[in-house]
């Protein structure tokens, strides 16, 4: 569970790199070059993808933060409750993650949230 917790704090901090060059890089060390990433807004493959969409992100929230606040486990997957920060560290959303984990990365991440608190999306 420790090795999760430090492969889920690096991806929670990859949304915060806005230069692409280093988010990609920081991506490597802890994805699966044939990682996946759904939300309720996006299905993306691969590293160059999900950076991308990170990018996306950060120009829509810029100064955002994920925060885990409850990670369950098993066989490799993991069940990860998190809040979204804004730039002055108020919860402005919640969430839940599932998250497959091989060969010690990241190879699967579908995310849940209520897409109605963002309707300009």
């Amino acid at each position: 569970m420790e090795d999760f917790k430090k492969i889920w704090n690096d991806w929670c901090e990859s949304w915060t790199i806005t230069n692409n060059t280093e988010r990609e890089q920081e991506l490597q060390k802890f994805i699966a070059e044939d990682f996946k990433y759904t939300d309720p807004l996006q299905a993306v493959n691969g590293r160059a993808q999900i950076s991308d969409y990170i990018g996306q992100f950060q120009e829509q929230f810029p100064g955002t933060t994920f925060v885990p606040t409850k990670i369950l486990s098993h066989h490799d997957r993991y069940l990860i409750k998190w809040d979204m920060l804004n730039e002055k560290n108020e919860v402005v959303d919640d969430g839940t993650s599932f998250a497959l984990v091989e060969d010690n990365r990241l190879k699967d991440i579908t995310g849940f949230f209520d897409v109605e608190n963002y309707p300009n999306l």
